[in-house]
C-alpha cells in the first residue's frame, strides 16, 4: 500500500534531507484514507535490515497523517485503535534497535550514519504515538520502554537523540506505579533482556544466581573462547545492552536493589571485566551510581565488596608506559571515586573545613591504605614523570584526607615527601594545575593533621620558599599572569595556614624561621611578608 513512499524515499530520501523538506514532494504520494490497521500491517512485513531506515521514514510520515486525521475527526478513537497503536510502537522500536556489525568495536564495520537515522525517525514517531488525541495516552509496552533506553546515552555512536528519549522515557514513567517500574527494571530489563546476553560471561568469582562464589570455578573457562559474539554479544551486536543496563541501575531506588541485587552484579563484574578501555570506563561509572543506591551495607553483608574491590583495585594500574597516558589518566580519573566511596568515603571532597571523619568499617579501613599504599603511591613513584596523572593523585588524596581527618596523620611520612618532589621540581611549573593540586592537597594536611605539623615545619617551609621562587623565575608565566597571580595566592595562603598551625600547636611565631629567608632572598618578602608583620 505504502510502496510509492518506499519508492521516493529511494529517489529523495537517501540524501538525508529533513521530512518537512521532503513532505510536499510525497503528499501526493499519501492514500486519501489510511488507517492505523493499514500502518500495523506495513510494519509487520519482514524485510531486511537495510530497508528499516525507508520504512521508519515512510512510517514517520504516515503517522503524521493518521494524527492529523484523528484531530479531524476523520478518525474516531477507541480501545481497539489504543491497542493497534501499541503494536506499532512495539514494532518501531523494535525497527530502530541499534544492532551493531564488525568483529569488534576495534574491528567496527557498523554503519552509524544509518543506525542515527533510524533513531532520529523512530523517536519522532514514539513521540508523535505518545502525544496522539485518544481517549487516554498510550502506556507503551515494556519492551518498548527497554528498546528506548538503549538511546539514553549521547556517548553511544547511534545516539543523537539523547535527550528526547530520556524524556520520552520519564514521561511513559510517570504513567507507571511503583510495582509496575519494579517489573520494568526487574523482570523486563534484567531477567528477560539482560540475563540471557551476559550468562556466558559471567565472571568465574559468581555463582549463576549473582551470590559470591564459594568455590571459583577455574574450569569455567578451560578450552573456551571467551572473545566471541557468542560469549559477550553485548560486546558486539547488542552493544546498547550497556546503556540499557545503565539505565536501569539509574531509576533503581534502594527497595528494588534490596530485592533485585543478584540480577545486576554478573552484569556489572562483567563489564569491570572487560579490557576495553571504554566499557571499562562505563563500567566503573556504572558500579557508582550502583554502590550510591545500594542500602548501606548491602554488598559487605552479601559478601560481595570483597569481589568488587578485587575486580575494581587493578583499574589503578594502568599506568604509562604499558597503558597510554591518555588512557590512564581517563580509567584512574574513574576508578578512584569508585574505590573511596566503597571504603566509606565521600568524592569529592573538597570542603574548606576538614570534616569529622565517618564510622568506617575494619574493611573499609584496609581498603583506604591498600588505596593509599598499593595505589596512589606505587602509582605515583611509577609514573611521576606523568605530570597530569601526579595532579589526578593530589586530587585522591585530598579526599582521603578529607575524609578520614586527624587518622591521615599516619601518611605523613609519605605524603610530605611526595609534595615537597612535586612543588620544588624545578620543571614543575610547565603544568601549574598540578602545582595547584599539590599546594592544595598541602593546605588539606594543615587542616586536617594540623597536631603534627611542628614535626613538618622547616620541610614545609622550604617546599613553599622552592615553589615560589620556581614561580618567579618562569617566564612563561609572563604570558600568563592569572595563572602565575592564582599559584601564588595558593602558595601565601598555604604560608598563612602553616603560620597560624605553628601558633596554636607550638607556641611559636614562624617569622623567626621565614626572617632569615626572606633577608637572604628579597622575593620572599611577599610570600611570607604578612606572618613577618604578624
Amino acid at each position: 500500500m505504502f510502496k510509492e513512499l518506499l519508492d521516493a524515499y529511494g529517489r529523495y530520501g537517501s540524501d538525508q534531507a529533513s521530512e518537512s523538506a521532503l513532505l510536499d514532494l510525497v503528499k501526493r504520494l499519501i492514500p486519501e484514507k489510511v488507517t492505523a490497521q493499514d500502518l500495523n500491517i506495513f510494519l509487520s512485513e519482514d524485510r531486511d535490515e537495510p530497508d528499516h531506515v525507508a520504512v521508519l521514514w515512510t512510517t514517520s510520515i504516515i503517522t503524521t497523517k493518521i494524527s492529523e486525521d484523528i484531530r479531524d475527526g476523520a478518525i474516531d478513537t477507541g480501545d481497539e485503535l489504543s491497542s493497534v497503536f501499541l503494536e506499532i510502537t512495539d514494532q518501531v522500536s523494535s525497527l530502530m534497535l541499534p544492532i551493531c556489525s564488525g568483529a569488534s568495536p576495534d574491528e567496527d564495520t557498523t554503519n552509524y550514519a544509518a543506525l542515527r537515522r533510524k533513531a532520529n525517525s523512530g523517536i519522532k514517531i514514539l513521540n508523535k504515538l505518545a502525544n496522539l488525541p485518544l481517549q487516554a495516552p498510550l502506556r507503551f509496552q515494556p519492551s518498548t520502554l527497554l528498546r528506548l533506553a538503549a538511546f539514553t546515552d549521547s556517548a553511544d555512536p547511534w545516539s543523537t537523540s539523547s535527550d528526547a528519549a530520556r524524556k520520552l522515557l520519564e514521561a511513559q514513567l510517570q504513567q507507571l506505579d511503583d510495582a509496575q517500574k519494579k517489573s520494568l527494571i526487574g523482570d523486563e530489563i534484567l531477567t528477560k533482556f539482560l540475563r540471557p546476553l551476559f550468562s556466558k560471561s559471567r565472571p568465574a568469582a559468581i555463582t549463576a544466581s549473582g551470590r559470591k562464589a564459594e568455590y571459583v570455578e577455574q574450569s569455567r573457562y578451560d578450552n573456551a573462547d571467551r572473545e566471541t559474539p557468542e560469549t559477550k554479544p553485548w560486546k558486539y551486536a547488542h552493544r546498547y545492552a550497556i546503556a540499557v543496563f545503565a539505565w536501569a541501575v539509574q531509576y533503581s531506588d534502594t527497595t528494588l536493589l534490596q530485592s533485585h541485587w543478584p540480577l545486576f552484579t554478573p552484569v556489572l563484574l562483567a563489564l569491570l571485566d572487560e579490557s576495553t578501555v571504554t566499557i571499562k570506563i562505563r563500567a566503573l561509572a556504572i558500579l557508582r551510581t550502583f554502590w550510591a543506591r545500594c542500602p548501606p551495607g548491602l554488598m559487605r553483608n552479601t559478601g560481595l565488596a570483597d569481589v568488587f574491590e578485587q575486580a575494581v583495585f587493578p583499574a589503578v594500574l594502568h599506568l604509562p608506559t604499558l597503558t597510554p597516558e591518555d588512557e590512564s589518566l581517563q580509567i584512574l580519573s574513574a576508578a578512584y571515586p569508585v574505590l573511596i566511596e566503597m571504603a566509606g568515603l565521600n568524592y569529592p571532597s573538597s570542603d574548606l573545613e576538614a570534616k569529622q571523619p565517618q564510622q568506617i568499617t575494619e574493611d573499609q579501613r584496609k581498603l583506604i591504605d591498600k588505596i593509599v599504599r598499593e595505589g596512589v603511591m606505587v602509582g605515583y613513584h611509577h609514573a611521576k614523570e606523568h605530570i597530569r596523572l601526579v595532579g589526578l593523585f593530589c586530587e585522591t588524596l585530598v579526599c582521603i584526607v578529607n575524609g578520614m581527618g586527624i587518622i591521615a596523620v599516619k601518611y605523613l611520612k609519605d605524603f610530605i615527601p611526595m609534595i615537597s618532589e612535586i612543588m620544588t621540581d624545578p620543571f614543575g611549573t610547565k603544568h601549574p594545575p598540578t602545582l595547584v593540586s599539590a599546594t592544595q592537597l598541602l593546605q588539606t594536611i594543615l587542616r586536617t593533621c594540623w597536631p603534627r605539623i611542628p614535626h613538618h615545619c622547616n620541610e614545609i617551609c622550604k617546599i613553599l620558599m622552592l615553589c615560589w621562587l620556581n614561580v618567579n623565575n618562569e617566564e612563561s608565566f609572563s604570558s600568563e599572569i592569572s595563572t602565575a597571580t592564582n599559584l601564588k595566592a595558593e602558595l601565601i595562603k598555604t604560608g598563612q595556614m602553616l603560620s597560624a598551625v605553628m601558633k596554636t600547636t607550638a607556641k611559636e611565631n614562624l617569622s623567626k624561621r621565614v626572617s632569615p629567608l626572606i633577608e637572604k632572598e628579597p622575593q620572599l618578602n611577599e610570600l611570607f611578608g604578612d606572618i613577618k608583620a604578624s
